[in-house]
């Protein structure tokens, strides 16, 4: 499922793969439940082997 998204994910690219909404995505990367950093002011972005490590521990 993941093999064709790259290395760094985008917040769309997230909010596809888990089938979220924006404010979703927010409240889980506020609430550390998806581990993501921004890259300049405003730009979200998620490691990929960090969201499926996430994932796999739920």
């Amino acid at each position: 499922m993941f093999e064709e998204y790259p290395d760094i994910l985008t917040a769309r690219e997230v909010m596809e793969i888990l089938g979220i909404s924006k404010n979703a995505f927010y409240k889980m990367i506020n609430n550390g439940t998806i581990p993501a950093f921004r890259l300049g002011e405003k730009m979200w972005r998620v490691r990929k082997d960090e969201l499926v490590g996430s994932l796999n521990r739920k």
